[in-house]
């Protein structure tokens, strides 16, 4: 109960933080450019979540920038990778690891060109600060409770049908409590406490099928094996197929219904799921 209480508090903070570092020290940037001057030396891996990336100075762990370009003029031990952007590199380049570019055509352009667009630009930039707060704090509940993610992520795949199935009872059983505490008079107190737990339910089912999404996608990209890179992978694909009409909003009541269902089965990640 402890751990759910600090998982709703933690909720209460959606704020997007721009920069996060891991419990390795990896360095987060989101929707920021990160800069290596010419002087610097980085011990750690560099993340940037629709940013830019520039290596002027010496990174000696992998650079990896989501809806990003990464430029490099200096030199970088590990691997570079650009999902939905460029590696560039200059004369005086050096990269020692891996360089990938995984070609995602035309979404980094249509992300763009709707944050300038007049019509929805409020809409728009309601999603992708939306977007950028779900990140940053997801990633916050990874640092917190990384072996209840791992645990939990680990059994999404594990009898889906019965999950969605417990979701789905959940779902429907919620106005029915709702109902009761609000006629009992005395549990309308606890009406608050019950949407809430409702809702950590449903992030933190979140989070686990993310990081599922973004770890079978890593298994193509074949970059280093981060929890909190295969979360953000996981995530921006949801988010962009919750773009599309009609298709976003059927794959959003789905999510959300095995959410529900893998949050209670494995019991916030505190019991391994049935095999």
């Amino acid at each position: 109960m402890k751990k759910i209480l600090i998982l709703i508090f933690t909720l209460l903070l959606l704020i997007p933080t721009p920069v996060l570092a891991t419990e390795t020290d990896d360095l987060i940037q989101i929707h920021k450019d990160i800069t290596i001057d010419s002087n610097e030396v980085v011990t750690s891996d560099i993340i940037a979540i629709m940013g830019d990336i520039r290596v002027d100075g010496k990174v000696t762990g992998d650079v990896v920038a989501i809806l990003g370009d990464i430029r490099v003029n200096g030199e970088v031990t590990g691997d570079v990778t650009a999902v939905g952007g460029r590696v560039i590199r200059g004369e005086t380049s050096k990269i020692y690891g891996k360089t990938t570019e995984v070609k995602i055509s035309g979404v980094k352009n249509i992300v763009n060109d709707i944050t300038r667009q007049g019509t929805n630009r409020r809409y728009i930039w309601f999603k992708i600060v939306r977007f950028l707060g779900l990140l940053a704090v997801g990633i916050l509940v990874i640092i917190l409770f990384p072996n209840s993610i791992k645990m939990a992520s680990g059994a999404v795949e594990k009898e889906v049908g019965r999950k969605m199935l417990i979701g789905l009872a959940i779902l429907l059983l919620t106005p029915v409590m709702l109902l009761l505490l609000f006629i009992t008079l005395i549990g309308i107190p606890l009406i608050p406490i019950l949407l809430l737990l409702l809702y950590a339910a449903g992030f933190f089912g979140y989070l686990c099928i993310s990081i599922f999404i973004g770890r079978k996608l890593n298994e193509h990209l074949k970059m280093k094996s981060e929890i909190l890179l295969e979360f953000a992978l996981g995530a921006l694909l949801l988010w962009l197929i919750n773009l599309v009409p009609f298709i976003g909003g059927l794959t959003s009541a789905i999510v959300l219904i095995t959410s529900l269902g893998i949050t209670a089965e494995t019991r916030f990640g505190t019991k391994r799921s049935t095999e």
